[in-house]
């Protein structure tokens, strides 16, 4: 229960009040629910939706909806996003790329990342196709979550220290594994067959971002982990337009 406390506190502004322990090993194990915080969300997504589609235009409700998709996780994947575009774009070789990374500073190409995936985000989330939106809805934040943990656990860590170090260093296949289990599940039972044609282009299109980064600065950082949970939710919900 405490790594999921962890999970649920770290990647949602979804108040946890209790005292948690906060180990390094704890951090590391609670990315093993990160696809059920993912699909939670997606729960909330679905009710906004619901709601939305009772009581709203169907443009504010999914003006609403992209909203929820930023305010859910503070905008923490947001933020990575930035930094990453700002460090990959900017810095001419891995030493100026960490370091622009770490900079709090928002730089062109950040901007211009987050503007045009959220613009991009919109107007995926106006073509979901009635039926099965409810459905999307709540598996776009599972695999997205799931991305991130394939993320931690195939790449090696860029920096020598670093908060997302402690991910790489105790997250375990077994962890990995739940992780997979719940994410395949309920894919396959919202999607049957397409869900898993669905996992398989995002599990490549996860490995692809991974060694174009590595290529780059020899791993991953916290911030393209964050990057990627971005990137693959705007995946997801254009192979969903795209096979419904």
């Amino acid at each position: 229960m405490n790594s999921f406390l962890i999970a649920l506190q770290f990647i949602t502004i979804i108040p946890v009040k209790k005292q948690l322990k906060y180990s390094e090993k704890d951090i590391a194990h609670s990315m093993m629910y990160y696809p059920l915080i993912g699909t939670i969300l997606g729960l909330v997504l679905v009710l906004i939706n619901l709601i939305g589609t009772q009581f709203l235009p169907n443009l504010v409700r999914d003006s609403l909806l992209l909203i929820f998709f930023v305010l859910l996780t503070g905008g923490i994947h947001l933020d990575g996003l930035v930094d990453s575009f700002d460090g990959l774009y900017g810095g001419k070789n891995k030493k100026e790329i960490l370091s622009i990374m770490r900079d709090s500073s928002v730089g062109v190409y950040g901007v211009l990342a987050v503007v045009l995936l959220l613009v991009f985000k919109f107007t995926l989330l106006r073509e979901l196709s009635l039926p099965r939106r409810n459905l999307i809805l709540i598996i776009v934040p599972t695999i997205s979550r799931w991305a991130m943990v394939m993320a931690v656990y195939l790449f090696p860590y860029a920096r020598k220290e670093g908060f997302g170090k402690a991910y790489k260093l105790y997250l375990k296949k077994k962890h990995v594994l739940i992780a997979m289990l719940w994410t395949l599940l309920l894919t396959l039972i919202l999607f049957f067959w397409k869900g898993a044609l669905i996992l398989g282009v995002s599990f490549l299109t996860i490995w692809f971002i991974g060694n174009f980064i590595t290529k780059k600065i020899d791993g991953l950082t916290g911030d393209n982990y964050g990057s990627i949970n971005e990137i693959m939710e705007v995946v997801i919900l254009l192979l969903m337009i795209l096979f419904y």
